[in-house]
């Protein structure tokens, strides 16, 4: 991951998202989104992320994800044309998770490290509460390096990957900022800083790495923990952390 969804507006950065591929109906166009509708799609959504994080884009069927759903196939082809279509609008909606989380802090009126220490601890908390969708960002990133696919899905997935780095270069900006102010050291280019600060902050995406300890205790508590961590790496001494964590 060093390295929304009904619509193709994007975020507020500017960055848009690839249009949602849906099922065609007979009708010749798309779907009529509904509150209803909406609903069905979410959980939909949900019960896909879960079945992706547990067996793998490869490994799962459009039956897995009816069988978590508790409904049917053509339900799922109902709203979608294929397990493509489907992954795509899971990432597509892991990334809208993560900008909703992160870039009201970023564009506050705060000093930069302290818009970095909240957009940090908004990060971790995603990556811990909403870990499938996180991890469908990270499997289609990687399918679109390295896995032969057609042009239209390799055009939905760069488009994707854009936006993610967009979300990242937020990150990049804010911690620049926090250097330039005065309240972080640049110990390494801020290229190297942010791909450190976020491999720090993604950790919460390897469970056997952390061991399950995001589990035993307050998640808030562990997100401020690893956010301590990232920000002392990348540069931030420990009167900064004081001030920002007292």
């Amino acid at each position: 991951m060093d390295q929304k969804g009904a619509s193709a507006e994007g975020s507020g950065s500017g960055e848009r998202l690839p249009p949602v591929r849906r099922a065609a109906f007979t009708a010749g166009r798309l779907e009529q989104v509904t509150p209803e509708g909406q609903m069905s799609r979410d959980r939909l959504l949900q019960a896909a992320a879960a079945a992706f994080m547990d067996k793998g884009f490869a490994a799962t069927s459009i039956e897995d994800v009816a069988r978590r759903l508790g409904a049917t196939k053509g339900l799922v082809y109902h709203h979608y044309r294929s397990k493509n279509d489907l992954f795509f609008d899971v990432c597509r909606r892991g990334i809208e998770i993560d900008m909703a989380a992160v870039e009201p802090h970023a564009a506050a009126r705060d000093r930069a490290v302290t818009r970095l220490a909240r957009m940090a601890m908004a990060h971790v908390e995603a990556m811990l509460t909403r870990r499938d969708f996180q991890l469908a960002i990270l499997e289609g990133v990687a399918i679109h390096l390295g896995k032969r696919i057609d042009e239209e899905d390799r055009a939905t997935l760069a488009a994707l990957v854009r936006a993610r780095e967009r979300y990242e270069a937020l990150f990049g900006e804010t911690l620049a900022a926090a250097i330039a102010e005065g309240d972080m050291d640049a110990l390494l280019s801020p290229e190297l800083s942010t791909a450190a600060l976020l491999a720090v902050l993604n950790a919460p995406l390897s469970r056997e790495a952390l061991g399950g300890q995001e589990e035993q205790g307050d998640r808030s508590a562990f997100a401020r923990t690893l956010t301590i961590f990232a920000l002392r790496g990348a540069g931030a001494s420990p009167a900064i952390i004081a001030e920002e964590f007292s």
